[in-house]
């Protein structure tokens, strides 16, 4: 599986390159990132808690871009979310995660991945280094989740199994 994760980490950089640099990235990374967590998630898990897993992840991400798509629509008065809000590939980032994490886990590396890309994005705003207006997220989310899977090596949990993450990070 070190393979795999390591081909994950290369994917993920090259997403996170991309929307950097391009404010765009090819949908073929998604797919192969889908592939390679996929794959590390059926080796890692039993195909029921796979499907459970990822029927809860995907009611979420749903979930989630129904809100946006509401605050949107009424708030902002905005018809198209993906042209004015949120990127197609925030959402084909979210997709490519669904399979990666439980549920629990899932809305925990979602809300400290947002938090993550709000200050990296000003940070990186107010020392000029990125000029662009809109929010590179799933730039930022990839770089969230190689320091996720990286320091999986080192405090060893477990992203299929509830209340693991939480544990060790001593947040209940």
């Amino acid at each position: 599986m070190l393979y795999i994760t390591i081909l994950l980490l290369i994917v993920l950089l090259l997403i996170s390159y991309q929307d950097f640099r391009f404010q765009a990235v090819s949908w073929i990374l998604f797919l192969a990132g889908f592939g390679l967590i996929l794959f590390n998630s059926v080796s890692e898990n039993t195909l029921l808690n796979l499907f459970i897993n990822a029927s809860g992840n995907t009611i979420l991400v749903f979930f989630q871009l129904g809100i946006i798509y509401l605050y949107s629509r009424f708030k902002l008065k905005k018809q198209n979310i993906f042209k004015s809000v949120f990127g197609f590939g925030d959402l084909l980032f979210l997709i490519m995660i669904i399979p990666l994490f439980s549920p629990l886990n899932f809305i925990v590396f979602f809300l400290c991945s947002v938090i993550f890309s709000l200050i990296g994005y000003f940070l990186l705003k107010a020392f000029k280094i990125y000029k662009n207006e809109r929010v590179p997220l799933a730039g930022l989310q990839s770089l969230f989740l190689i320091i996720v899977l990286i320091s999986q090596f080192f405090i060893k949990f477990n992203l299929y199994n509830d209340y693991l993450i939480l544990d060790k990070l001593n947040l209940f």
